[in-house]
C-alpha cells in the first residue's frame, strides 16, 4: 500500500483560514500525529461549483496561494487532489479558442459536438441522467457567427469533454504528469461516470466504455506513481467492481448505514456489510457533497432507508434529487441528504464518537471532512446566502474559529481517536469482526503481538477500546 495507512483530512483550500498557507499551518501545527494525508478540494482557478469548474489543473488560484503551498504539504503528507476529468470551465483557454476558431481549433475535438451525434429524440432524451433542471446541452455561437451545441452535464459554465477523442486523453496524460511532478499521491476522479456519451442510453456509467476509460486512467496514473479514487454515487455494486479492478473505491454505503445503526440501535445490516466490503477502500462519513442514498440501496432495506430520510430531513436542507432530462421537475428518488453528520446524529456527542470509532476500525483508509473534524453544525446562513443546499455543510472557518472549535470536548475525543488510528501498529494487520448481539458492534485489528479492539454499545452509544501499548505487551481499556 503506497498511501499512508492513517487518517486523512478533507478540506477546501480556503475554509480553514483564507488560503492554502493557513490550511497547511493548521494541519502541521494543530493536528499533529492525528493525520497523515490531506485531500485538498480543488485549488485551481475556477468559475463555478466551488472549484469544480477548473480553467486548468496546472495553476493554483492566486487568491489561494501557489504550488509551493501544495508542495509544502506533499513533503510530509499524502496529498490527494481532484482531477475534474468530465469537464473544463467555459473560461478555459481551450474552450475560448474553440469559440474563436470553431472546428479549426486544435482543441475542437476535446469537446462534445452534440449536433454531430445524430438525432436525439424525446425517448433518447428521457433516458439521459442529468444534474440540473434542463437538458444537458448548451447553445454556443462561434466568432464567425455560426452556432452549435456542446454538452454540459452540470452548470452551463462546465463544458463536458469528449472521451471519443485521443486529444482528450493526451490532455489528461499531460495533466497527470504535471501533478505527479508536484508530489501528488492520489487523484480523486470527480464525476467520472458522466464521461460516457452514447445516445440511447443514460449516458452515465455506460458499460463497457466506462471501464475502458477508468483502466486508462489507472494505468496512466500508475506509470507516474499515482493511485486513483474514482468517485461515483450509484448502486453499491459499482464500488465492488472498482475495487476488484485494483483501484481505490469509496465506502459511500457507510454513512447511511451508521446513521441507521446508531439512530435505531441495530447493527444487523452494518455487520453484514462489514463481512463483505472491499478492503482497498476510502471510508467517509461526510464530504463536501451530501449523505448519499443510492450507495446503500439493497444493503439497507427500503423501509429503513425511507425512515432514515424522514428522520434526517427534519433537521437538514432540502434533499438533492435524481433526475432525468425528460421530467426534471418530478419528485424523483432522493440522491443526497444535505446535513452535517454531527447534526444528522442530533448533535449527540457520544453517538458521533461511536460513529467515528466504527469508521476508523472499518477496513480501508479513513478520511475526515473538515466540518466533521470540528463537529460542525448546519450553516443555515450560508445556505440562505447561496441557495445551494450542500453549502449547509461547507462552513467558512477563520483560523481563530477553527482553533477554538478544536478545544471542544467532542473534538478532543475525536482527535485522540484519530491519533490512535493513525499510529497504532495493529491497523497494519488483519481486520476481525467479532461476535456481538444486534444492539452492539465488536470489531478489531491484529498484527502479530499488537491488537486493537472496539466495542460499541448501541443502546448507550458508548465506545470502548481495548488495545496493546505502542510496543505491544499488556492490554488497556478506555472509553472513547
Amino acid at each position: 500500500m503506497s498511501l499512508k495507512n492513517t487518517v486523512h483530512l478533507i478540506a477546501y483550500p480556503n475554509r480553514i483560514g483564507a488560503d492554502l498557507a493557513d490550511l497547511a499551518n493548521f494541519v502541521e501545527h494543530k493536528l499533529g500525529r492525528a493525520v497523515g494525508g490531506v485531500h485538498v478540494l480543488p485549488p485551481f482557478p475556477s468559475n463555478a461549483d466551488s472549484g469544480f469548474s477548473p480553467l486548468t489543473h496546472k495553476r493554483i488560484d492566486p487568491a489561494l496561494g501557489d504550488w509551493a503551498d501544495i508542495e509544502r504539504l506533499t513533503a510530509h503528507y499524502d496529498v490527494c487532489l481532484d482531477l475534474v476529468l468530465n469537464h473544463l470551465a467555459d473560461d478555459s483557454p481551450e474552450f475560448q479558442d474553440y469559440l474563436q476558431k470553431g472546428k479549426a481549433s486544435q482543441w475542437a475535438e476535446i469537446f462534445v459536438d452534440v449536433d454531430s451525434l445524430g438525432e436525439i429524440g424525446p425517448d433518447d432524451l428521457a433516458k439521459i441522467h442529468i444534474r440540473k433542471e434542463k437538458e444537458p446541452f448548451r447553445d454556443i455561437t462561434f466568432a464567425d457567427g455560426s452556432s452549435g451545441r456542446v454538452w454540459c452535464t452540470f452548470t452551463e459554465r462546465q463544458i463536458d469533454l469528449n472521451y471519443d477523442s485521443p486529444a482528450t486523453y493526451q490532455m489528461m496524460a499531460d495533466t497527470i504528469t504535471y501533478l505527479a511532478e508536484r508530489g501528488v499521491k492520489l487523484l480523486r476522479l470527480d464525476a467520472f461516470g458522466y464521461t460516457t456519451k452514447k445516445i440511447g442510453t443514460s449516458c452515465f456509467l455506460v458499460e463497457p466504455q466506462v471501464w475502458h476509460i477508468l483502466d486508462w486512467f489507472k494505468n496512466t496514473a500508475a506509470s507516474k506513481g499515482i493511485e486513483i479514487l474514482p468517485e461515483v454515487h450509484d448502486h453499491p455494486s459499482w464500488q465492488y467492481a472498482i475495487s476488484a479492478r485494483g483501484m481505490w473505491s469509496y465506502a459511500f454505503a457507510l454513512p447511511p448505514l451508521l446513521l441507521y445503526t446508531l439512530l435505531d440501535g441495530n447493527s444487523q445490516y452494518l455487520k453484514s456489510w462489514l463481512r463483505m466490503c472491499p478492503h482497498n477502500q476510502i471510508t467517509v462519513l461526510d464530504t463536501h457533497d451530501g449523505i448519499c442514498i443510492p450507495d446503500v440501496e439493497e444493503i439497507l432495506p427500503r423501509e429503513h432507508i425511507e425512515a432514515l430520510i424522514q428522520n434526517v430531513s427534519e433537521r437538514s436542507a432540502d434533499p438533492i434529487l435524481r433526475r432525468s432530462a425528460a421530467n426534471v421537475h418530478s419528485v424523483g428518488a432522493i440522491y443526497q441528504l444535505t446535513c452535517t453528520f454531527f447534526d444528522a446524529l442530533q448533535g449527540n456527542e457520544d453517538a458521533y464518537i461511536a460513529a467515528r470509532a466504527i469508521q476508523f476500525f472499518t477496513p480501508g483508509i479513513p478520511q475526515v471532512y473538515y466540518v466533521g473534524l470540528l463537529a460542525g453544525h448546519n450553516d443555515t446562513e450560508l445556505l440562505e446566502e447561496t441557495g445551494e443546499a450542500r453549502e449547509i455543510n461547507r462552513h467558512y472557518y477563520s483560523v481563530d474559529e477553527a482553533e477554538q472549535a478544536l478545544q471542544a470536548p467532542v473534538v478532543q475525543r475525536l482527535l485522540s481517536l484519530m491519533e490512535l488510528r493513525s499510529t497504532h501498529p495493529a491497523f497494519a494487520g488483519e481486520f476481525e469482526l467479532h461476535q456481538s448481539n444486534v444492539s452492539s458492534v465488536s470489531m478489531g485489528w491484529r498484527a502479530g503481538e499488537h491488537c486493537c479492539h472496539l466495542y460499541v454499545d448501541l443502546n448507550f452509544r458508548t465506545a470502548t477500546i481495548t488495545c496493546t501499548g505502542p510496543e505491544g505487551g499488556e492490554e488497556t481499556s478506555f472509553r472513547c
